[in-house]
């Protein structure tokens, strides 16, 4: 008998008993931790069909999504991410749910990537969500967990970057951007990664943009400083868009409200360049970083959404 060379499929991986303690007792934290905010479990099945799934995500998502017919002949899709899934669920069960909802959800997902270091095809993923208010507090309570979260996981330096999707669309319409506004987000929430001339050459090659509206643009999204002076900086550029102004006031009242919840304020920054790369995102975005691990990347990021469930129900969630 031949015997079968035993291996894992390229971007997957086992967990031998030593990081998969590790990995247990950060998942039991983040439980305590949302529990303790009044988060509740739920679960949803790895498989939906494809149409659930399908153009909600980003182009991206949906060229990485693992799709196939099964046996009934149904095309279905192993889920990219816990917060589609949750969009389907909430339309779904709302009636016996109530608003506002707020659930937590720790699942594997799964995207057909290029693998590299620190990103594999299965992953899990440690979501929680409000659903069905769009107070600001939902998102200053989202702020506050992620700065608990963080103590209660050993982390001392840390920064969570918070900047809003409203403040980017404004400014992409003020530089002519608006059209192309999937692929400049694109390239911008890159900057961490690839640094600022990258992201400028790569806007002028990649959009419409020549390179004197790339650096007006790239200069409006690097202002920096206290809150309160990149706020008041914001609605200066901003004066003309009544939505852009809207946006920037929202995003101050949000800082300020995570710093007077308790968040530590040397903690905390406004960054205009936090554009998050799913095309959900309608309001408040948050990326948080390791000080002495920058390379990472974020290790703990999301924001607002409020139009995904629409295209399940005509219920405003």
């Amino acid at each position: 008998m031949t015997l079968i060379k035993p291996r894992t499929l390229k971007g997957f991986r086992d967990f031998l008993p030593q990081p998969m303690i590790a990995r247990e007792r950060l998942i039991d934290t983040a439980r305590r931790i949302y529990q303790s905010f009044g988060f509740v479990p739920i679960d949803t099945p790895a498989l939906e069909y494809v149409e659930i799934l399908a153009g909600k995500g980003s182009a991206e998502t949906d060229h990485q999504m693992y799709r196939f017919e099964d046996p009934g002949g149904r095309e279905v899709g192993l889920r990219f991410d816990l917060t589609v899934p949750l969009a389907r669920y909430v339309a779904q069960h709302i009636d016996q749910l109530g608003t506002p909802f707020k659930r937590y959800h720790m699942g594997t997902v799964w995207r057909g990537e290029k693998p590299q270091r620190g990103r594999y095809r299965e992953f899990m993923q440690c979501d929680f969500d409000t659903i069905g208010t769009r107070s600001h507090s939902a998102d200053i309570e989202t702020i506050a967990v992620v700065h608990e979260l963080m103590q209660a996981l050993g982390f001392a330096a840390f920064t969570i970057s918070v900047n809003h999707r409203g403040v980017l669309n404004a400014l992409l319409h003020l530089h002519g951007l608006s059209d192309e506004s999937v692929e400049t987000l694109r390239i911008v929430d890159r900057m961490g990664k690839i640094g600022r001339e990258k992201v400028l050459s790569q806007l002028v090659e990649t959009t419409s943009a020549n390179a004197a509206v790339a650096e007006s643009f790239l200069a409006s999204i690097q202002l920096e400083g206290p809150i309160e002076v990149v706020s008041e900086a914001l609605l200066q550029r901003l004066t003309d868009s009544p939505e852009g102004v809207a946006a920037a006031l929202e995003l101050r009242d949000v800082a300020e409200g995570a710093v007077a919840a308790g968040v530590e304020p040397t903690r905390l920054q406004v960054n205009l360049s936090i554009a998050r790369g799913l095309d959900y995102y309608t309001g408040t975005v948050l990326e948080t970083t390791l000080d002495d691990l920058p390379n990472i990347g974020s290790v703990c990021s999301g924001g607002r959404y409020d139009n995904l469930a629409g295209v399940y129900t005509k219920r405003d969630l």
